[in-house]
């Protein structure tokens, strides 16, 4: 048998070379025009069915090529055994004559490409291939992600450069000009006085001994004794001057120096690393699809419960005392931003997670009541103030400020794709397009004073402080679930596992709530430090929590699931 399917294989083994044109899988051989004739004529074959060889040659690799005779005892195949997973001729039977489940392979390849497996595996190959598309999609937005999460940082350092920069060319300043004070005030204002007086006295002096040599040689006896006498007392009080000068240490020697502060040189010799650049792996929910089961798959993670839940305090950050803070947002460097609802003082301010403030932008006479991430540099804050009905596009790298005018107050909002998702008071969910201001409602309910939203995975999660409620919908506006689990909830956050945080300010609690809205816990309460907490927000990259209190104290949790 030809082992090049290009040439007939039945030729071949004549000795004669002729191109093929055909193949029959049955066989496990290629043809030429006149032996495929030949082929359909002979009883055992003529029920073969053969395909060009031309697309013979186009079957992949994995196109299983299965030789139709046994190379043992040059016989056809004719059975399979399925404890051994072999194909038999009927001399290989003797070998599998214990083995109960031999089967004929007609009866096992009757109807096979309309047989249940064959449809089974189809849809499992083109399940598969939807899935690696996710997957591809998944890591290539992941890489995308870490190019701009690269770019942010560097911002963030060039940022902090140029603080220290800042910092230390002022300080630098504020020395200078302070030497130069000091100089002056010795050089001129003392000791120059000083010399400018020796200076006279020594002219004084000189005179003097001029007028001691012309009455020398020019002046009577009487001349020179009253002369004498008036040189005699000049000279005596710029004496005693002189010996003034000395007790009361204006001759002293003047030497100044300068005593580098401690902390700078300190700087210098312990700080030898900007910063430390962070690698963090995070749990990614892809929804695989399976023929079998549509349910949706966490990747190489077993589900897990509220329960598993676990905060770890990482740092308390306090604010200053007549603070406000209503609102919240992480950035995806990891700063966090909080809105200062305070009258005369509506600002927001941006924080280290360690806490140290690194920005504070004033939207007076707006108030901010809360805040939501657009990108890495821009931050949106709604204005609850019955004079100003805006929402406030605060650019916080320029610190310039841009507004889009609404129809009401505006409470909680979140971004999602070019838009912005409010809770108005007594009207319910709106979306606002953050280019054109145009504004949709999507969920019409009569919301409470204290409302907040959030969005995650193609879902809004809203709190009802009116009715004490908790709801899911989605990006239409149709309600998933609803649940009543704790009084006045405000600040809502959703983690990556699809967990729902909301804080109660009456009941000073914290709960979350699983995905499906079923379950829930309480993690935090009035003993681990709430009070009149209102907002919180969650770091999806980080895996943080943030709850703020309403003045004075904000806590940042890491979380393990």
């Amino acid at each position: 048998m030809a082992s090049n399917p290009k040439v007939c294989g039945i030729c071949d083994q004549r000795h004669i070379t002729k191109p093929s044109t055909d193949w029959c899988s049955e066989c496990n051989q290629a043809l030429c025009t006149e032996c495929k004739d030949f082929h359909a004529l002979i009883k055992a074959s003529q029920n073969h069915s053969t395909i060009p060889i031309s697309n013979h040659l186009a079957l992949g690799s994995s196109f299983s090529q299965v030789e139709g005779h046994c190379p043992v005892h040059d016989d056809k195949y004719q059975l399979f055994c399925q404890t051994h997973d072999c194909l038999l001729c009927l001399t290989c039977l003797e070998e599998h004559t214990k083995c109960g489940d031999v089967v004929r392979i007609s009866k096992l390849t009757r109807d096979v490409k309309t047989s249940e497996s064959f449809v089974d595996t189809q849809n499992s190959l083109s399940d598969i291939v939807l899935n690696l598309s996710k997957i591809q999609s998944h890591l290539e937005e992941n890489v995308c992600d870490i190019k701009k999460q690269k770019e942010s940082i560097l911002r963030e350092i060039a940022q902090m450069r140029e603080e220290i920069d800042s910092h230390l060319d002022k300080i630098e300043k504020s020395l200078k000009i302070e030497l130069s004070k000091v100089v002056d005030d010795q050089c001129d204002n003392t000791i120059c006085k000083t010399l400018e007086d020796i200076k006279r006295k020594k002219i004084d002096i000189e005179k003097c001994q001029l007028e001691m040599d012309d009455l020398n040689r020019y002046g009577s006896d009487l001349q020179t004794f009253f002369g004498l006498r008036e040189i005699s007392a000049k000279t005596s009080t710029i004496d005693q001057c002189l010996h003034t000068l000395d007790d009361d240490s204006s001759l002293n020697r003047v030497s100044i120096s300068c005593k580098i502060n401690r902390k700078i040189s300190g700087f210098v010799e312990e700080v030898v690393r900007l910063g430390t650049i962070q690698v963090q792996k995070i749990q990614s929910k892809i929804n695989l699809e399976r023929s079998k089961d549509k349910q949706a798959q966490l990747v190489g993670v077993r589900n897990k419960s509220i329960n598993d839940i676990k905060l770890t305090l990482l740092n308390t950050i306090r604010l200053d005392a007549s603070t406000s803070v209503t609102g919240c947002c992480s950035l995806p460097a990891g700063n966090i931003v909080f809105c200062n609802n305070s009258c005369g003082r509506e600002c927001i301010q941006i924080c280290h997670p360690n806490g140290n403030l690194l920005l504070k932008i004033s939207i007076a006479p707006n108030y901010a009541f809360d805040v939501t991430c657009i990108d890495d540099k821009t931050v949106a804050v709604s204005s609850n103030s019955s004079y100003s009905k805006q929402i406030n596009i605060i650019n916080i790298d320029t610190k310039v400020i841009s507004s889009i005018q609404t129809e009401d107050k505006c409470k909680g909002l979140t971004y999602k794709d070019g838009s912005l998702m409010v809770c108005v008071a007594g009207k319910g969910i709106q979306t606002l397009n953050a280019k054109s201001g145009n504004s949709t409602t999507i969920v019409p309910c009569d919301l409470g004073f204290y409302s907040y939203i959030v969005s995650s995975d193609n879902k809004l999660y809203y709190t009802n402080s009116k009715d004490h409620t908790v709801t899911c919908c989605d990006m239409a506006g149709n309600i998933i679930w609803t649940q009543n689990v704790l009084t006045d909830p405000c600040g809502i956050a959703v983690d990556h596992a699809g967990n729902v945080y909301t804080v109660s300010v009456s009941q000073q609690t914290l709960i979350v709530l699983s995905e499906d809205g079923q379950l829930s816990r309480q993690l935090l309460s009035k003993n681990d430090g709430l009070e009149d907490a209102f907002a919180i927000a969650y770091d999806k990259i980080k895996h943080r929590l943030c709850v703020a209190n309403l003045q004075d104290k904000c806590f940042l949790f890491d979380v393990t699931i």
